[in-house]
């Protein structure tokens, strides 16, 4: 999928990151709609670039800071303390059609209730790794395969 210039917003005039630049990706707080980009390498590096609606990346580590959890559930204020990097698949502004299939796995972060991202079919199981997600909404989105068809 390539990089959608519609669906990036730039950050103080920053550039779109480019394909497969390592970034840094989590849901804005204060538009909940949007995942914040932020550069791991190059000229910006550290920086947020901007903001996109659905991000995809890959070879994807997903993290979480205990230590600021821990504030969390102290204060019961949230804070950005949860994220995923990866190398930047895409910008868009709907998923991949990958993504809406039924074989698709949604993870998400719930700070009140883990300490870990968690396959919502399965959230007693961590999730700390995936070749590839998407942002959407308050999820990851790992694409799905397509079922085969049978042939009779």
């Amino acid at each position: 999928m390539t990089t959608a210039p519609a669906a990036f917003q730039s950050f103080r005039g920053r550039p779109a990151p480019s394909a497969s630049m390592k970034v840094r990706i989590y849901r804005n707080l204060n538009r909940p709609s949007l995942f914040s980009i932020v550069a791991l390498s190059g000229e910006h590096k550290g920086q947020v670039l901007g903001y996109a609606p659905v991000v995809g990346i890959s070879d994807v580590v997903l993290k979480v800071s205990e230590k600021q959890r821990s504030g969390v559930l102290a204060k019961q204020v949230r804070t950005v303390h949860a994220f995923a990097e990866g190398n930047l698949v895409g910008l868009a502004s709907e998923l991949p059609e990958a993504c809406r299939v039924s074989t698709a796995k949604v993870i998400t972060y719930q700070p009140f209730r883990a300490g870990y991202f968690f396959d919502r079919a399965a959230p007693e199981v961590p999730v700390y790794h995936e070749d590839e997600v998407w942002s959407a909404g308050s999820n990851l989105v790992a694409p799905g395969q397509k079922p085969h068809e049978v042939v009779a």
